[in-house]
């Protein structure tokens, strides 16, 4: 009997700039297509410490991919190189979210 196949989430929230407003997409996969983004998340220095971006009205990344028992977390401050890569693409082939969807909280 096979074995049921773990989703992958990954979110993306944006935060600062100029207005500092909250941006988020988010994609969610299973099976060969959740396959497809494990190059691109391996890629990713998920354990290094967050490097804040130069100047003002830089944005912020946070990026969250959870795939079973499998929770990376990181915040990006300077989204370039293999970041840069996932961010555009959950950008690209996820959904726009509300950042206040994600949070989990709902007001009764």
């Amino acid at each position: 009997m096979p074995h049921p196949v773990d989703p992958l989430t990954i979110t993306v929230v944006r935060t600062g700039g100029f207005a500092g407003l909250r941006r988020a997409w988010r994609v969610e996969l299973a099976g060969t297509d959740a396959d497809a983004w494990m190059p691109l998340l391996d890629a990713c220095p998920w354990e290094e410490p967050a490097a804040s971006a130069p100047g003002a009205d830089r944005f912020s990344w946070e990026v969250a991919a959870i795939h079973g028992a499998d929770d990376r977390r990181a915040v990006v401050g300077d989204a370039s190189g293999p970041w840069r890569a996932l961010i555009d693409r959950v950008q690209a082939d996820g959904a726009a979210v509300r950042p206040a969807d994600l949070s989990g909280n709902a007001d009764a």
